[in-house]
């Protein structure tokens, strides 16, 4: 295309007021556009660049506006005539802050750093089984050492090692702060089974009696859930969706069917559609937001675009469109341009600038723990599973059924119970990834299945996805289920699932 004098007279104008320097293949590309995407495409390139604009920047920032509008392309907003049921429902979101990590970490990973995190989850769950009932004392692990044979006790502590033995019996080596024991499951004991699912760096209480050097477990208890006979209750009838895993960036991203979800918040549908979209007032989104760059093997040649600051355009182009009486939380996950330990930060002001002013959109960490309409919610992108599936044998091809996975975090209210194994964690002063107050709603994600499940009160959502089966989930036997979009009502405390898939070939 030949270049436009006009155009080009703006953009060198443009430039000029910018103060900063275009060189002749940067002009030269600019000025072959119309002058509304010219400018766009200027104003994207003088913010990324100190002083010279190459032709290079040019053609890389033009690029990331086509990939913007074709990713986008098609999304009509039609809010004239809608006017849902919540519009008018005051928001009731409380964000806890001081569970989010955003801006407070300060460790370096040193070993004094490591033990004070376990230190913190050994007082804080700890605290939790104090609560339980007992028959018998709870005591130091130091006093059962000087205790006479046969003599029981309760002791608390974090699980170090574990071994079957060639005999079927298990030893378990508990720790707390100040000494450990072995702890002895006889092969014959009633709870040789529950002894298989102790794993490593749960904190857990046993009942027994010394002998010796050993501790006799004769009954085993995790932090478990409370069983409460009062549920909550929700005046409005509202509900909040949870999804998670979109994998914008990505050529697999199920762009059809994420437009048919957009469409349907903002009331494109029949008149039950309109009337099940006029009562979301919450959308949780659990990590996994753009498909990153070079988080799997071979993952370039399944990018839309390897621009990790378009992948995020694109999405805050989506969350734009969702209708501004709807609170959106979004959480990070492991594919998201933030640390890979946990717990995860926010994500950042220069990925996301372009909501900057929508008030309804909330970038949270992860973990995240808020309360919607009164009940706690948690957002977990949940890449910790991986390790428990392979730690439970009763977790075994628990790829296919996510919430019984989300149901033993509960159990040992620990979301990232075992260290050092596929998921990093940063040695903060605290361990953000306790379960101290019961949630009312987990939601996770990553495995891209859904799962749904009530577990003694609280409400197990895996959220799925919107991408395709990648070639790295092929290898490993994923079966994913996108564009399934569980909302679940706070009033009735029902759960409907609302399938979306649309064009996209899966």
């Amino acid at each position: 295309m030949e270049p436009n004098s006009d155009v080009r007279h703006v953009v060198l104008q443009r430039a000029s007021e910018a103060k900063v320097l275009l060189s002749p293949e940067a002009l030269q590309t600019l000025a072959e556009l119309p002058e509304e995407k010219a400018l766009k495409a200027l104003a994207k390139c003088i913010e990324a660049s100190n002083f010279i604009i190459t032709g290079e920047l040019a053609e890389e920032i033009i690029s990331s506006i086509e990939t913007i509008e074709k990713t986008t392309a098609g999304v009509e907003v039609q809010r004239t005539d809608f006017k849902p049921l919540n519009a008018d429902i005051a928001s009731q979101l409380e964000i806890n802050e001081e569970l989010d990590i955003s801006g407070k970490s300060r460790c370096t990973g040193t070993v004094e750093e490591f033990v004070g995190l376990f230190r913190d989850r050994l007082k804080r769950v700890k605290g939790v089984l104090k609560n339980r009932m007992s028959e018998t004392p709870v005591v130091p692990i130091a006093s059962v050492k000087g205790f006479a044979r046969g003599r029981t006790a309760r002791i608390i502590g974090m699980v170090f090692k574990k071994q079957v033995t060639k005999n079927g019996h298990v030893i378990v080596e508990l720790e707390d702060e100040e000494t450990s024991v072995k702890c002895l499951v006889m092969k014959n004991s009633p709870m040789r089974e529950k002894a298989d699912e102790i794993i490593l760096d749960e904190v857990i209480a046993f009942d027994g009696s010394s002998a010796e050097e050993l501790f006799i477990v004769k009954e085993i208890t995790w932090p478990e859930l409370p069983i409460s006979p009062v549920k909550k209750t929700c005046e409005d009838d509202i509900a909040i969706a949870c999804i998670s895993d979109l994998h914008i960036g990505s050529k697999l991203f199920m762009k059809d069917s994420f437009v048919k979800f957009i469409s349907f918040l903002n009331g494109q549908g029949n008149d039950n559609e309109r009337q099940i979209a006029g009562k979301i007032k919450y959308i949780s989104i659990a990590g996994d937001l753009v498909d990153g760059i070079g988080v799997y093997p071979n993952q370039e040649k399944e990018l839309l675009t390897k621009d990790i600051y378009t992948q995020y355009e694109i999405l805050c182009e989506y969350l734009k469109m969702i209708p501004e009486h709807v609170e959106v939380l979004v959480a990070p996950g492991n594919h998201d341009a933030v640390r890979g330990a946990l717990p995860q930060p926010r994500l950042a002001r220069e990925f996301v600038k372009q909501v900057e002013g929508y008030k309804n959109i909330h970038f949270v960490s992860n973990p995240c723990f808020a309360k919607v309409h009164g009940f706690n919610h948690v957002i977990f992108h949940g890449s910790t599973m991986y390790s428990m599936i392979n730690s439970l044998p009763n977790l075994r091809n628990c790829h296919l059924n996510p919430e019984k996975v989300g149901v033993e975090m509960l159990r040992r209210r620990l979301l990232n119970p075992i260290y050092g194994d596929n998921v990093p964690f940063a040695p903060e002063k605290r361990d953000y990834t306790v379960l101290e107050e019961v949630p009312d709603i987990f939601h996770f994600g990553d495995i891209h299945r859904n799962g749904y499940t009530n577990y003694r009160g609280t409400m197990v959502i895996n959220g799925g996805c919107w991408q395709g089966k990648t070639e790295y989930q092929v290898k490993l036997g994923h079966e994913p289920t996108p564009c399934q979009v569980p909302v679940y009502s706070l009033k009735t405390q029902n759960l409907q699932v609302l399938n979306f898939l649309g064009e996209d070939k899966i």
